[in-house]
């Protein structure tokens, strides 16, 4: 699906300069990217949906198919010696444009290991997980900049699933993550209500409705079409719900986003993750 989108709502005047930047050099070198993390969710509420997206962000994270580290390095050389960009000294994924936007470029594909993991050389002692980037990949949305270029953008079902796993990595550095999966399920329903299809018309049928609620079954069942054939993706995503659900009120994910919503209540929380999660198996 495309859209056209006008660059006037984006959050920072710099961020159409570092896309059209970054889409004419990876086109050059016939390399696709896609953008993931909280700028791909700023771009579909704010840009697409025209609705606030939460917590801003003044970063961008994209992702790039390559075979090996040699490409990754590769392209690190090219996009310093333009002048635009500088290299992190301490984070091996981060740039800096124009000396003030971050942008963190993620690989996958056939770089990742057999566990789906990255490593990054030489120490390779820092592991970060890259399970369903390829998918996402395929699943992405082409938004036209100001009829001038085109971006690919992770969907919702797809930023979700990363969040979840990144919850899962630094949960206990930061509630970020909790309080951007709380932010989808609240908001998902708002923003397909529309163009919602037949099949899903069950959701308005449930004795106890809340849009809340709603919103996770329907997270649910897109998660499960948008990694069909994956069932290990299917399960981590359970196996990571469920763990927290099973300690009730000592969950850190339930309490991140109660932290960061205090209008939710416990019951309303276990309620909709268990719903994702039904619809998962």
């Amino acid at each position: 699906m495309s859209y056209h989108i006008s660059s006037n709502k984006f959050t920072n005047p710099l961020l159409k300069e570092l896309l059209k930047t970054l889409t004419i050099y990876f086109n050059s070198i016939d390399t696709h990217f896609y953008i993931i993390g909280a700028t791909a969710r700023d771009i579909i509420f704010s840009v697409v949906h025209d609705q606030e997206s939460g917590r801003k962000t003044f970063d961008l994270d994209i992702a790039i198919a390559i075979p090996d580290w040699n490409d990754f390095e590769k392209i690190s050389a090219e996009l310093t010696s333009t002048g635009n960009f500088k290299k992190s000294t301490e984070e091996k994924q981060k740039f800096f444009f124009k000396d003030v936007y971050e942008l963190d470029i993620v690989p996958f594909g056939e770089i990742a290991k057999e566990d789906q993991n990255i490593y990054w050389p030489p120490e390779e002692d820092h592991a970060m997980s890259v399970r369903g980037f390829t998918e996402i990949a395929k699943n992405t949305l082409s938004l036209i900049v100001d009829k001038e270029f085109t971006i690919q953008v992770a969907t919702l079902p797809g930023i979700f699933f990363l969040k979840i796993i990144a919850w899962k990595d630094r949960n206990h550095r930061t509630g970020k993550d909790a309080e951007d999966i709380s932010f989808i399920i609240e908001s998902y329903l708002e923003i397909y209500r529309n163009n919602l299809q037949e099949e899903n018309y069950d959701i308005y049928e449930d004795d106890n409705y809340n849009e809340y609620n709603a919103g996770a079954i329907l997270i649910g069942r897109d998660l499960k079409k948008l990694f069909t054939g994956k069932k290990e993706i299917e399960t981590e995503v359970i196996k990571i719900l469920e763990n927290e659900l099973k300690k009730e009120e000592t969950s850190i994910l339930i309490y991140q986003i109660i932290k960061s919503n205090p209008i939710l209540q416990y019951e309303q929380i276990h309620r909709a993750l268990t719903s994702t999660i039904r619809e998962l198996r």
